[in-house]
């Protein structure tokens, strides 16, 4: 019988055997370590996705961060202000079906606002400039001293809702008796000098009368409770998430700006003169320069100021009353235009003036220092407001992250109006 084999492992079994053992525990270390690379990968995604990238600065502005999540949220919000004012319109078309040409108005007014919804980037840098106004005006109004507290925002919050807890605040009076807002008009008479050479006025005018102070309406009570209140303000902060995935911070965040520019528009009333420098002055408008010198020449020959201008002019707003523009101050008219009525004397007529309009004369009827009413008053704060505005934007240091498209230009005080109140309607 042949011997028999040993079962006892050999050295070249026992060696198979540990390389065996080797790679399989080299295997499963190699895998571990796969998928803690693949779990470390998924959790940075997320983390990156949900807290990282949200927090990352869209731009500073003078060192004050804008983040994407804001930049996010804002354009959520102003998505669905376009949203909403294309379906108001489409449902106007409803009113204007014997129409045709309101129809084709609206239709223009509901493709415009398509337009704008489906350019993301453009809404991306229009919301990015308003952000970035409303971070100088908050700093401004920091630096000065103003302050917005939570207790103002529930208030403007309410007050959106319509809920008024001491009653509708009453409607500012329509005049007053201050002599330091009596009120700036037109003149009264219509001069009738004859501007031959260097024609003097004959007529002056000053303010008209002040009326009598009008009744202060009394507060009304409002029919929306505190408790019907803020159940509408939750239900409309749940609706908010869901369909805008936007919060109560970023919400009541336009209530904050709009009070932060309010208060500081208003802190320019201290800065601004209640008297001007003032003109009154009359122009003949026309369309090319060799006519405005004919009328020219026709004047120094001694025609009559009046009956050039009603046959002339092409401002059929004032023609037949001599061109007369009453008085106004600097910022009121075109820049040429003021800057040459503002260099004549009394009497003279400057001009021609080549404006956007056209080509104009301009009589100098009188000049001086006059008190302003409260529209023009209002005008002037207005003004002053917007020229800071405009140089703070142009001083601002301004950094952008590479991903965002940046505003295609340094935003403009275009507009000093305040921004309309955010309306609760999600």
């Amino acid at each position: 019988m042949p011997p028999e084999k040993s079962i006892l492992p050999t050295r070249k079994h026992l060696a198979r055997a540990r390389r065996e053992r080797l790679v399989a525990r080299l295997v499963l270390i190699l895998v571990g370590v796969v998928l803690a690379a693949v779990v470390g990968l998924i959790v940075y995604g997320l983390a990156e996705q949900e807290y990282l990238l949200p927090r990352r600065a869209a731009a500073t502005v003078n060192g004050e961060v804008i983040t994407r999540q804001e930049l996010i949220a804002r354009m959520a919000l102003a998505q669905a202000d376009l949203l909403e004012q294309r379906q108001s319109l489409e449902e106007m078309l409803a009113f204007f079906v014997e129409s045709p040409e309101a129809q084709r108005s609206i239709q223009q007014q509901v493709a415009q606002l398509t337009a704008q919804l489906e350019d993301v980037n453009a809404i991306a840098a229009q919301v990015l400039e308003e952000l970035i106004r409303a971070r100088l005006i908050r700093q401004e109004a920091q630096r000065r001293g103003i302050v917005v507290s939570e207790a103002d925002i529930d208030r403007a919050v309410a007050e959106a809702f319509g809920f008024f807890p001491e009653g509708t605040p009453a409607p500012r009076p329509t005049s007053t008796t201050d002599p330091v807002l009596a009120a700036q008009s037109t003149p009264t008479s219509i001069p009738t000098e004859r501007p031959t050479g260097t024609p003097t006025a004959t007529a002056t005018s000053g303010p008209s009368p002040t009326p009598a102070d009008t009744a202060t309406p009394r507060p009304t009570a409002t029919p929306l409770t505190r408790e019907g209140f803020e159940a509408a303000y939750r239900q409309y902060l749940e609706d908010l998430r869901a369909r805008l995935g936007v919060s109560e911070t970023h919400f009541r965040d336009r209530f904050a700006e709009r009070l932060y520019r309010e208060r500081l528009r208003d802190s320019f009333r201290a800065e601004v003169p209640r008297d001007e420098e003032q003109v009154w002055a009359k122009h003949i408008l026309v369309p090319d320069q060799a006519v405005a010198y004919a009328i020219l020449s026709r004047l120094r020959q001694g025609e009559d100021w009046d009956a050039l201008a009603a046959a002339y002019s092409t401002d059929t707003a004032n023609k037949d009353r001599g061109g007369d523009l009453g008085w106004f101050g600097r910022g009121a008219m075109i820049d040429a235009f003021e800057a040459a009525a503002f260099a004549t004397d009394v009497g003279e007529i400057a001009g021609p003036v080549q404006t956007s309009f056209g080509w104009h004369l301009i009589l100098i009827v009188d000049r001086g220092e006059r008190r302003l009413n409260e529209a023009a008053f209002e005008a002037a704060v207005d003004r002053a407001f917007s020229e800071w505005l405009a140089s703070a934007l142009e001083a601002a240091e301004l950094v952008f992250d590479p991903g965002i498209v940046p505003p295609t230009a340094t935003p403009a005080a275009t507009s000093t109006a305040a921004e309309p109140t955010p309306r609760p309607t999600p």
